[in-house]
């Protein structure tokens, strides 16, 4: 536009699509489209170490994005010193779509790892939940603004002003008649609430997020004026994006016709009615969201120095917190009094009640020393000591009844990190690159397998992560690795009959990785030889020990399977040594 003005406007479409077929089933399919897919299905078996059967949690779900953007920039030199000026907007719109099969055969929840024996009352199932597929339909729209200052008030000092806002429409079902709509057009079934959900005691009237301002304010100075020293802080209020597949469950619930029981009679658990005949004459579980969901948001401050000690040479020290607030929780809101048993709405047997009562905190010192490329080699050197924990209702402790918000370490809580690299450049143009990544233990939460222990009628429903098992007095969530009461489990242990509990293992990480290159020249072309070799030292990284407070032995080793490694971590680079070798050619 001018030597001092610029915009920058831009528009794109994209489209993806999530596919988690049946297994062995390779199947894609239209969100919705169950007929093929539950021929795959079996009913699910939870052991408190191993789940078998179910239809493979199947999804589809494909999700479009329209987005259009537009930033504009000026310069301007008055007003105390030169300041870049920035405005702009965002507006997405995106549609998404998403199934699931969910159980239609049943879950079954088993208290040992034994068979069922009908003389044997240890080895009953506590717990049955059956559900049938789901669909939904929840596009979004979401609009951006914002205004910021990049403002060099004098030499060596910057200053960063800047106020952003952000709106979800569309991302707390503000318009769920409209939404269980599209449904029946879509199934042709349960396209309206079969029960009156309106006796659930809401906190506002409406629904929707629309005070969302993100303040933000930055600092970078450089007391000498001469790139040795950098000073710098920063305050910034952010939120974040509600995603829409967690809004799923309650336009959900009325398709999957939710059954719970407890203590259910095996292997007929509708004591020889059908599925439909025992729904009619039992109260049903509903999900619903609550009015005052907003968009969660987090205060993050972060202050730090960086120091040039030589041309090639720099130490870095920084600090950040970031507290979050405002994401979600979704207590079961209908257990019943503690003395006189009656539950607050009798119509239903849970109510499963969204609200935004979970934060989370973390803050961390990043220390790093950087060495440039200079006579032929350069290196980095970070260490990160950081803390991560989440503050969230839980119903699982057996001394206290219903739900209590507990502060526990993260899932992702790490407290220590070291990562080294470097580069060496050696003659005949070749070059020899190494990192190595070192990383503490993660912590683990012990859980039980359907034990109702503080009598709220709350318990486990998967092996996985069961969010209501009930842990034995003394023992916290997530504290595997971290504060953990050994004797409080191994108490529980010896009421069973259960082997105690004298090792927890707690795997660190560590992976060194290497790296070779040789440069050619083939007429005007150049290609590049290249050899990796990755986890050199054949490092098993394991994941997280076992975790289920309840399980038996290792039929081998006799070792009791809590607080044993048993698998790798998922998802890491080169669970063992690997090579590779390529040739890339630059023409």
């Amino acid at each position: 536009m001018s030597d001092r003005a610029l915009n920058d406007a831009r528009f794109q479409y994209a489209y993806a699509k999530y596919e988690v077929a049946p297994p062995y089933s390779h199947g894609d399919w239209a969100p919705g489209d169950f007929t093929a897919r539950l021929p795959f299905c079996t009913a699910v078996l939870s052991y408190p170490s191993i789940q078998v059967g179910g239809c493979g949690n199947a999804q589809m779900g494909p999700e479009g994005r329209w987005e259009l953007k537009d930033d504009f920039s000026y310069l301007m030199r008055r007003w105390g010193g030169t300041h870049q000026w920035k405005t702009g907007f965002d507006f997405s719109y995106v549609p998404f779509e998403g199934d699931n099969t969910g159980s239609p055969l049943g879950s079954w929840t088993f208290p040992k790892d034994t068979l069922y024996d009908v003389s044997d009352r240890s080895t009953w199932p506590t717990l049955y939940t059956n559900n049938l597929p789901t669909y939904a339909n929840i596009p979004v729209k979401i609009y951006g603004t914002y205004l910021q200052d990049d403002w060099q008030a004098a030499n060596g000092l910057t200053l960063n002003l800047g106020i952003r806002y952000d709106v979800q429409v569309g991302s707390f079902n503000e318009d769920v008649p409209g939404l269980l709509a599209k449904i029946q057009d879509k199934l042709g079934r349960d396209g309206t609430f079969p029960y009156d959900v309106s006796v659930i005691a809401q906190p506002t009237a409406g629904r929707g997020d629309h005070n969302n301002f993100g303040p933000r304010v930055g600092l970078a100075w450089d007391p000498a004026n001469n790139g040795i020293t950098n000073v710098h802080a920063a305050y910034g209020l952010f939120y974040d994006n509600v995603r829409t597949l967690t809004n799923f469950n309650e336009l959900t619930w009325p398709q999957a016709k939710p059954i719970t029981i407890q203590n259910p009679s095996y292997p007929d658990p509708f004591g020889g009615r059908t599925r439909e005949a025992f729904l009619s004459a039992t109260p049903p579980t509903i999900t619903v969201g609550s009015n005052a969901q907003i968009n969660p948001y987090a205060h993050q401050f972060n202050v730090g120095v960086n120091r040039l000690l030589r041309p090639d040479l720099a130490v870095t020290a920084d600090f950040t917190t970031v507290s979050r607030y405002g994401d979600r929780d979704a207590p079961e809101i209908n257990i019943p009094d503690q003395v006189t048993r009656q539950r607050p709405y009798p119509q239903f047997v849970r109510v499963n009640f969204w609200q935004p009562t979970a934060d989370n905190y973390y803050k961390a010192l990043l220390l790093k020393v950087e060495k440039r490329m200079s006579r032929h080699y350069q290196a980095l050197l970070s260490y990160t000591l950081s803390k991560a924990e989440d503050d969230t209702l839980t119903s699982a402790l057996s001394d206290h009844y219903g739900y209590t918000k507990v502060r526990r370490p993260g899932v992702a809580d790490r407290r220590h990190r070291l990562v080294a690299s470097g580069i060496v450049a050696l003659p005949y143009d070749m070059q020899l690159s190494a990192i190595g990544d070192f990383r503490s233990s993660l912590p683990f939460g012990p859980i039980t397998s359907g034990l109702d222990l503080n009598n709220d009628t709350l318990s486990g429903t998967s092996v996985s992560a069961p969010a209501n098992s009930d842990l034995p007095a003394g023992v916290l969530p997530v504290s595997g690795c971290r504060a953990l009461n050994l004797d409080a489990i191994n108490a529980f242990r010896t009421s069973r009959s259960l082997t105690p509990v004298t090792q927890v293992d707690c795997p660190g990480f560590a992976n060194v990785d290497l790296r070779f290159s040789k440069f050619f020249r083939i007429g005007g072309s150049r290609a590049e030889l290249i050899a990796q070799l990755f986890n050199i030292f054949d490092r098993a990284n394991f994941n997280v020990p076992g975790n289920n407070i309840g399980a038996g032995n290792d039929a081998t080793t006799g070792r009791p399977l809590f607080g044993a490694v048993t698998s790798l971590l998922p998802n890491i680079n080169a669970p063992s040594r690997q090579a590779e070798f390529a040739v890339r050619f630059q023409f």
